[in-house]
C-alpha cells in the first residue's frame, strides 16, 4: 500500500527544487534530494549574485508572528506538507537534513529558520528536526553547530551546519493511520538574505516485507498531482478563452502544449491512459515513472494554462 495521501506546497515555485548536483554530502541515498529555500532554491547549489541583492526576495508568503519560537514575522515562507499513511509494521519516520544560510549564524537579529513537525490524527504535534540543544534550527541558536562554507561543500550560501542531521519521530502508535509532516523554511526581519535546507532519505523504518517510503516516488507523485490539477483546469479555460475571442494562433499553441504535456505524462508513467496513472499514483500499482518527463509534463501543462490566462487578461484590459 502506498503511503502518500496528498502533498501541498505553499510558496513560490522557485523555492523548491529536486536537485541532482552533489552538495554538502547530498544526496544521502539515490541520485537526488530536496532543497527548500526562502529564496530561489537553484542558487543554493549554483550560486548567483542576485542572492546578495534585493532580488533575493522571491515575493513569497508572509506570515505575521510566524516564527515558531520567537514569534517574529516570517517572510518568503516556503511550506511543503505531506499527508502520509503509516505502513503496518512501521515504528519510526525519519529523514536526513542539513541547514545552510546566507545570514551570519550568530546574529539573532535575523532568525531565519527551518521548522519541521509531525501532526498525528489525535492532534498531537511533535517537532521532527531539532538541534542538540533541543530547539528548532534557526539563526542565533544554530551558530555553535555551523561553519563557513568552503568550495568543496558545493553550497553557495555563507554558512552551513557542521554535519548532516537525522530527524526521527516515533509513529508506532499510528500504524495504518494518516499523519502529516510539514517542512517549512522562512526569512525573518527581512526578505532578502536567504536560508535553505537540504532534505533526503525520508522513510518509514519497516521490515523488508512492508512498503518502505521512497522519496523519489513522493517527488514523482507531487509533480503528477500538480499536473492533474492544471490538466483538469485546461478545458474550461480553453472554452472561456475561445468565447472571449482569443486569437486562433494562441488557442492552437495552448492546445498543442496541452496535448504534448498529456503525452509526456503518459510516457513518464509508461501508459496510454490517464486513469491508469491515477491508480499508479496512489500505489495500487507500484510503478516508478521517468522523473524528467513528469517534471516536463507539469511545466508544459502550466505553460499551456498560463498562455490562456495571459491572453484573456490582455483582452480584458484592452
Amino acid at each position: 500500500m502506498g503511503s502518500l495521501v496528498s502533498a501541498e506546497f505553499k510558496g513560490v515555485e522557485e523555492q523548491i527544487l529536486i536537485a541532482t548536483t552533489p552538495a554538502a554530502g547530498f544526496p544521502v541515498e539515490g541520485d537526488s534530494y530536496l532543497i527548500i529555500s526562502s529564496g530561489d532554491a537553484r542558487y543554493v547549489i549554483t550560486g548567483n549574485d542576485s542572492y546578495y541583492s534585493d532580488d533575493g526576495d522571491v515575493g513569497g508568503v508572509y506570515i505575521e508572528n510566524g516564527h515558531p519560537v520567537s514569534g517574529a514575522d516570517a517572510y518568503d515562507v516556503a511550506t511543503l506538507t505531506l499527508k502520509l499513511r503509516v505502513p503496518y509494521g512501521a515504528t519510526k519516520l525519519s529523514f536526513r537534513w542539513r541547514f545552510t544560510t546566507d545570514e551570519e549564524p550568530s546574529d539573532d537579529t535575523f532568525q531565519d529558520y527551518f521548522y519541521s513537525y509531525v501532526v498525528f490524527p489525535d492532534g498531537k504535534k511533535v517537532v521532527a528536526a531539532t538541534l542538540p540543544n533541543g530547539t528548532i534550527p534557526y539563526v542565533g541558536p544554530i551558530a555553535p553547530y555551523t561553519r563557513e562554507t568552503t568550495p568543496g561543500d558545493g553550497v553557495y550560501l555563507y554558512a552551513i551546519m557542521n554535519y548532516t542531521s537525522t530527524a526521527v519521530v516515533d509513529v508506532s502508535q499510528y500504524q495504518g493511520k494518516e499523519i502529516t509532516i510539514v517542512f517549512q523554511v522562512a526569512d525573518t526581519e527581512d526578505e532578502i538574505v536567504d536560508t535553505a535546507v537540504l532534505i533526503d532519505d525520508l522513510k518509514f523504518d519497516v521490515p523488508q516485507s512492508f512498503f518502505v517510503y521512497n522519496r523519489m516516488m513522493v517527488i514523482a507523485q507531487v509533480w503528477t498531482m500538480y499536473f492533474f490539477k492544471l490538466h483538469d483546469e485546461f478545458d474550461e479555460l480553453y472554452a472561456n478563452a475561445s468565447a472571449m475571442g482569443v486569437d486562433n494562433e494562441t488557442l492552437s499553441l495552448a492546445k498543442e502544449l496541452h496535448e504534448n504535456a498529456t503525452q509526456m505524462i503518459m510516457d513518464a508513467w509508461d501508459t496510454d491512459n490517464l486513469d491508469d496513472i491515477k491508480l499508479r499514483l496512489w500505489g495500487a500499482i507500484p510503478t516508478y515513472p521517468k522523473m524528467h518527463l513528469v517534471r516536463r509534463a507539469y511545466v508544459t501543462e502550466k505553460d499551456a494554462v498560463n498562455l490562456l490566462i495571459d491572453a484573456m487578461k490582455e483582452l480584458e484590459g484592452s
